[in-house]
């Protein structure tokens, strides 16, 4: 039985165990999970431009076919090498007996790693990889400050940067909840402030805080508070200014994620959303707070968890059919902005 907590996981990566030929990586930080998959599969000697090499598979294919992932993991390489079966997606259902063959018969020469979105102790996919001697799960959550500061002190010291500890504390209040994204907009920030030698407050409210990311907390709010008509007009708005639809998708999830950590709080104490609207990480703007009040104050942990799976479903959706995606996402935002809706009555 293989069981890496969160904060061993980036331990783990340096290192992996060899004896572990499926890794499981989940959890409700999508960019995080997308990261360290990446630096797996980049780690793991397989040729990952090369087709025969490196499968990668949508987890409702994998699924399909319980003898798919077996067959692949089992196939030799053509010139010899390791391989890698890399499988993506939302789905669950079907996928653990889908992975049950190579749990019972490891590959020896392939890598099969999956991404997954939150899953809870109980379920399936999750219980046979911990239980199974050649595999490992690794979980995936939410940024928090001190994740923060280790990815904002990585990309400043690659570029040969330096931050004033008030740029550092703004910045960390710009950023947070998506791994991926917070490590994107502290690099576009190192490139902007190369010549500069060090990173300040100016900077980053050039690069960081600028229109575009108050207009999609304007959304994300408007959305999550049922303001339909706001949301629409933001959403227009963004589109108009060449705001890609996955990074609009990006900061709904973490809105989301960020609702369902503090709504379970709510539930788990007995607290109002006054009480622990001041406990979040990192903190919200002053002119944010009424409304994610609001929001706390409309929807369950359910609905939320309905949402969250909605949501995820949408990123990977949105990717997949790109002519279509602008389209995709605004349907989206409209039913969670009318489900909103429906709690304000």
């Amino acid at each position: 039985m293989a069981q890496v907590k969160a904060h061993e996981v980036d331990a783990y990566l340096k290192k992996p165990n060899p004896a572990h030929s499926v890794i499981l990586i989940y959890g409700p930080d999508t960019g995080s999970v997308s990261e360290r998959a990446t630096i797996l599969a980049k780690n793991c000697g397989a040729d990952l431009t090369d087709p025969f090499a490196t499968i990668k598979l949508d987890a409702d294919d994998a699924a399909s076919d319980p003898a798919r992932i077996a067959d692949e993991a089992h196939t030799v390489s053509m010139f010899g090498g390791k391989r890698l079966i890399w499988i993506r997606g939302s789905t669950q259902k079907n996928l653990p007996n889908a992975i049950q063959p190579v749990l019972d018969t490891p590959p020896e020469d392939a890598l099969i790693i999956i991404e997954a979105g939150d899953l809870k102790k109980s379920v399936p996919l999750r219980t046979r990889i911990e239980k199974a001697k050649s595999a490992v799960a690794l979980p995936c959550y939410v940024d928090q400050v001190r994740a923060l500061d280790v990815i904002i002190d990585e990309e400043i010291r690659k570029a040969g940067l330096t931050i004033d500890p008030d740029a550092r504390e703004l910045l960390k209040g710009l950023i947070g909840g998506d791994r991926l994204a917070s490590r994107g907009e502290v690099q576009k920030l190192c490139l902007y402030a190369a010549d500069n030698g060090k990173i300040s407050v100016e900077d980053i409210n050039a690069i960081v805080g600028d229109a575009s990311a108050l207009a999609i907390d304007t959304l994300v709010d408007a959305a999550s508070c049922g303001n339909i008509a706001a949301m629409e007009k933001t959403y227009k708005k963004l589109l108009a200014r060449g705001t890609s639809v996955v990074q609009v998708v990006g900061a709904m999830q973490r809105h989301f994620q960020m609702l369902h950590q503090t709504r379970s709080m709510m539930e788990s104490n007995n607290l109002t959303p006054q009480a622990v609207i001041n406990t979040i990480r990192p903190p919200l703007n002053f002119q944010r707070k009424p409304l994610v009040s609001q929001a706390l104050g409309l929807w369950r942990l359910s609905s939320l968890t309905r949402a969250l799976s909605r949501l995820e479903k949408l990123s990977l959706d949105a990717r997949a059919n790109a002519a279509l995606s602008s389209a995709l996402v605004g349907t989206a935002l409209l039913a969670i902005s009318v489900e909103a809706k429906r709690g304000r009555r």
